[in-house]
């Protein structure tokens, strides 16, 4: 059919990849509304993880989307009805699958005793070997999530006729199609889901202190101060006397 979608095309490249980047958007503005706001290295690595996942995802979704058009026997099966099935699921069912698999991935890791597992903390300084640990596990989790999604959308026979219901209006169109299955529609939900997911991957555990410089430093748990000591030599929940009164007491 020449109308049909194309997932591979000059075009919908094109389009795949503004969405991307316009999708990563929302987690730069959700870093300059938060507090308190986490240091630049450690909102990067936490970025870096959805980004490395994002990208794996849209491959499997590209080649599941036209693996299960290349099944179905009525000619009228479109690509891009099950890419935009696939956004569908991921950004809505797929984040609560998401979050249960990283809960379940981060119990036996922290079971087995490997440091640098705890989302969203890599020591102080921070490790690259720590998030190198942390991608790979959520990596695994979002893995686990899509085969949960393709198991949904494989066993329930209607989603096929279901988005050529939502997709009709664009039928014939190819372009129009393909901004709307590929740009417009899978960069709201990627925005709103990007936020949601950097919820749950950042350090809810961090304890921030303000120190002498402009700076702000975000300090690990547990798992830093046995491996790297206290910082500055002293442990957070120790008192700071006030330089007013330190100054007071020296010329007494």
């Amino acid at each position: 059919m020449d109308n049909q979608c194309q997932l591979l095309g000059p075009f919908a490249l094109l389009v795949q990849g503004a969405m991307g980047g316009l999708a990563l958007l929302s987690l730069v503005y959700k870093r300059y509304t938060e507090s308190p706001r986490r240091p630049v290295i450690v909102w990067a690595f936490d970025v870096s993880k959805q980004v490395v996942g994002a990208g794996g995802i849209h491959v499997m979704n590209l080649f599941l989307s036209i693996l299960s058009s290349a099944k179905e026997e009525e000619a009228t099966s479109s690509p891009c009805n099950w890419y935009f099935l696939n956004i569908l699921l991921d950004t809505t069912v797929g984040v609560p699958i998401l979050w249960f698999f990283l809960s379940m991935i981060g119990k036996v890791v922290l079971q087995a005793g490997i440091i640098g597992t705890r989302s969203g903390e890599y020591g102080h300084p921070p490790k690259f070997s720590w998030f190198l640990k942390q991608a790979a596990m959520y990596f695994l989790g979002l893995i686990c999530m899509k085969f949960v999604v393709y198991f949904l959308l494989t066993v329930l026979p209607f989603w096929d006729d279901f988005a050529g219901f939502l997709l009709s209006w664009t039928r014939g169109h190819e372009k129009i199609e393909v901004s709307f299955v590929m740009l417009i529609f899978p960069l709201v939900m990627n925005m709103v889901q990007y936020y949601l997911v950097d919820s749950i991957i950042k350090s809810h555990d961090r304890k921030v202190v303000a120190t002498r410089s402009p700076s702000v430093e975000s300090i690990s748990d547990s798992e830093s101060l046995l491996v790297n000591g206290p910082p500055h030599g002293r442990f957070l929940d120790e008192p700071v006397e006030d330089d007013a009164i330190l100054v007071e007491r020296r010329t007494d």
